[in-house]
């Protein structure tokens, strides 16, 4: 009878094992910082998209049925490269004026490097134009370019906010937050993914910025080759946009791209998919497929 009893119990308590270690590791990956699998500590992932040339400005928008607020990441560097530009304006292949390094532009490299943040190194003297700045900041999607600019334009960050709040209810963002920084690395930027592709849409029509983010890479003075974090350019169609990444935003992408017989150019953002852009960017490139799939 005892060897029945224990022939029974070993089983279970293997399962009860089983299970506890399951639901302990669904936890720990599901932190912040853990490198895990984000979306399980998340309401879910949305998407949405527009035809830049809709007369209407419809947005079509899937996933989760209620979209809120959620951090945005490094694609709130398009806020921040709209602000820049509406206060400083550049022509296509204008270089503008150039900025010089402080001791304090060298601290905030060190201090995102040291947090895990994507920065360029810049150290204390060196030059970068204003459109150096820019591509810096959306190529390789350095935060410390983004908040450098954007300091050395408004004169601090509070006031980078204020022009920046603006920026984005004159898009129509209604939803959109903007933050502690100008890069997106603080969770405090929240957008929606119909807010986001407002913004894409903003950022196609800048033939400034639409350049930028349609390279693959560059070279920055004093800094060297830097590339585009955006990997489905090489995808036919995609002319941009902008990735984005963090452990409480997990992976969120802008893309433009054009699809169909006609070419007609499509916006769009995913937000808030697995851990990383990498995520972002496969639920793009199946989207993608199904909006070419149904263009004109």
């Amino acid at each position: 009878m005892h060897t029945i009893r224990r022939g029974v119990a070993l089983p279970i308590a293997v399962v009860i094992l089983l299970v506890g270690a399951t639901l302990w590791f669904v936890d720990v990956m599901a932190r912040p910082g853990s490198g895990g699998p984000m979306s399980l500590s998340r309401h879910g992932a949305t998407t949405a998209y527009t035809f830049v040339d809709d007369a209407n400005g419809e947005i079509r928008t899937g996933g989760v049925r209620q979209q809120r607020p959620q951090p945005a990441a490094s694609t709130a560097k398009i806020i921040t490269a709209l602000t820049v530009l509406a206060r400083m304006p550049l022509a296509l292949g204008e270089d503008g004026p150039t900025l010089t390094m402080t001791e304090a532009d060298a601290d905030l490299y060190r201090d995102y490097a040291a947090r895990g943040g994507s920065a360029v190194a810049v150290g204390a003297g060196q030059e970068l134009t204003e459109y150096e700045m820019l591509v810096g900041m959306l190529l390789p999607s350095a935060n410390n370019l983004a908040d450098t600019l954007a300091v050395w334009v408004f004169g601090s960050l509070d006031e980078y906010r204020t022009a920046a709040d603006e920026l984005v209810r004159s898009l129509g963002m209604s939803s959109t937050t903007v933050g502690a920084d100008a890069s997106g690395f603080s969770a405090t930027t929240k957008s929606t993914a119909r807010d986001l592709t407002l913004l894409a849409a903003a950022a196609v029509r800048h033939p400034v910025i639409a350049e930028i983010v349609a390279r693959d890479s560059a070279t920055l003075s004093g800094v060297g080759v830097v590339r585009n974090t955006n990997w489905l350019l090489g995808r036919p169609g995609v002319v941009g946009l902008k990735t984005g990444t963090t452990d409480e935003a997990g992976g969120v992408f802008l893309f433009a791209a054009k699809v169909g017989a006609s070419g007609r150019l499509v916006v769009g953002a995913v937000q808030g998919e697995g851990r990383s852009a990498n995520y972002a960017i496969d639920r793009a490139s199946r989207l993608l497929d199904e909006i070419a799939g149904t263009a004109g």
